[in-house]
């Protein structure tokens, strides 16, 4: 166990915490949504071209997901291009797509930085790598940022197109729907849910291994009291779980409780409704 290790974290026996909010690729969990989400892009890239629309609430996984499709396709013949929390507008994307590309960095307008893509596009085909571009938190695009995306989806006179996958909120869906030419260039589209309490379950279990655990810490009742209080939504198990470690590991527990889960629920419930007091009282 390191020096450094926080003391709450030794009394599980951890070396590291297993629910931080950053995505990391180390503590993957393969829940059903995961892997047929991971296999809905696979099958839009390979087989179709086009673009591929995955859309979840907050915290369900988009951006782990993006960053399994890089570990997965790196060594296939194709280079993943990764923009997260695009700019709105068009040029601006365009100016973040080339840097990720791996070309230098550049300004002007959209038409000149589209023919700078697709110069890229072409140079990397000629490597034998296709380009995958993958645009994270895409709700956040403007309809003229959308379009330009569709039309690197095209093959040019100089070049081939980039298969192109928009992960976002559920909002994405109304943004796409209200462009019909975007719309019929979305081969493949998938939404991901929550995790089942099972799932729930059998996450937490695999995070705490992963992290060092060589038992159970949480146990069967809190795993069921944690989907109920949170919905499955990986972001806010984390969030509680995260939580839970300390408070049990204060309170001397040797597992992770219902009532700890339940505890930690009503002081979020009890905060929030003080807040909401307090915005009474000021108004």
């Amino acid at each position: 166990m390191s020096a450094e290790t926080p003391s709450y974290l030794a009394h599980w026996g951890l070396a590291e915490a297993p629910f931080q909010l950053d995505p990391d690729p180390r503590f993957a969990f393969e829940r059903t949504d995961h892997r047929e989400g991971l296999a809905r892009i696979l099958f839009g890239i390979t087989q179709l071209g086009g673009l591929v629309a995955i859309t979840g609430e907050i915290g369900s996984g988009k951006t782990l997901l993006a960053q399994t499709l890089r570990q997965t396709l790196d060594g296939e013949g194709f280079a993943v291009a990764e923009v997260a929390n695009p700019p709105r507008t068009a040029a601006a994307l365009l100016a973040a797509v080339l840097p990720a590309m791996g070309a230098e960095p550049a300004g002007g307008s959209a038409a000149r930085l589209a023919g700078l893509v697709r110069h890229r596009l072409a140079e990397t085909a000629e490597q034998g790598r296709r380009v995958v571009l993958a645009i994270d938190e895409a709700q956040r695009l403007d309809a003229r940022a959308l379009d330009e995306v569709r039309l690197l989806t095209n093959r040019g006179a100089d070049g081939p197109g980039a298969p192109v996958v928009l992960l976002g909120q559920p909002e994405l869906t109304g943004r796409i729907e209200r462009q019909p030419q975007v719309a019929q260039r979305v081969v493949v589209r998938y939404h991901m849910g929550a995790m089942s309490p099972e799932e729930v379950d059998a996450y937490a279990l695999h995070r705490t291994r992963v992290a060092g655990a060589g038992r159970r810490i949480l146990s069967k009742r809190a795993a069921r009291a944690v989907h109920a209080e949170t919905g499955g939504v990986p972001r806010l198990v984390n969030l509680l779980l995260a939580n839970a470690l300390f408070v049990a590991a204060e309170r001397g527990e040797e597992q992770i409780g219902e009532d700890t889960i339940r505890d930690l629920a009503e002081d979020r419930r009890l905060s929030l409704e003080a807040g909401m007091t307090d915005q009474g009282d000021g108004a």
